[in-house]
Parts: structure tokens; sequence; C-alpha cells
């Protein structure tokens, strides 16, 4: 496996607004991990892995998981939320631009806020 692909650790906390971007994102690199190894990787040794790259909370989440698979569901039934299109609407059409804040980082948080609507 690719060292240099070998994602960070992950600690997240399931209530933070960037929580499904940022598990996705570390999903993305983890299995980009895993397919750079040479050779095919089972799922016993690919749920090691994930439980050697997870926090010690999130390893106790997927501790009754008997495959890698069924670990990737619970941990995307817990990071993946759907989006209340209302709320997100309401985020959008009431963000300001913020003192000290330039056009250029105003518009890029607009757009990530308009990416849920």
């Amino acid at each position: 496996m690719d060292s240099g692909l070998k994602p960070e650790k992950l600690n997240l906390d399931g209530r933070t607004p960037e929580t499904s971007e940022i598990f996705k994102h570390w999903l993305r690199c983890f299995e980009d991990y895993l397919d750079s190894s040479p050779s095919d990787v089972d799922s016993a040794r690919k749920l090691r892995f994930l439980h050697g790259r997870v926090s010690h909370r999130i390893s106790a989440m997927i501790e009754t998981a008997t495959t890698y698979e069924a670990a990737i569901e619970i941990l995307k039934k817990r990071f993946i939320k759907t989006t209340n299109e209302v709320h997100a609407r309401h985020l959008l059409s009431t963000c300001s631009q913020l003192s000290g804040e330039t056009i250029d980082e105003y518009v890029e948080r607009l757009t990530a806020l308009a990416r849920n609507c």
C-alpha cells in the first residue's frame, strides 16, 4: 500500500456542520489507500485497517460489524445526514458578508451553502 495515500485517523464529532463532507472525503481517501495495494485485500483485513484508521470512539461504534461493508454502512448512517432543504435555504438567504471577509471568501461560503439547497 502506498503510504503517501494513508489517510489521517478519523476523529469526528457527528454534530458539526461539515461532518458529512469530512467523512465522505476521508472515506474516499481510505478506499484509495486500500486500492493502492498491489494484491487484493480481503474484507477481514480491510476491517482491521479500518479499525486502525479511526479513533477509539468510532472503533467502538463499529465493533459489532463482522465485515468491512457492514462497518462502512454503520459509519455512513452515523455521519452522512440528509440535508433539510428549508433550513439550508434559510442559511443561504440570511448569510451576510462578515467584517474582514474578502469577496472571494464570501462567494466561496455562499457556494458551499448553495450546494445544500
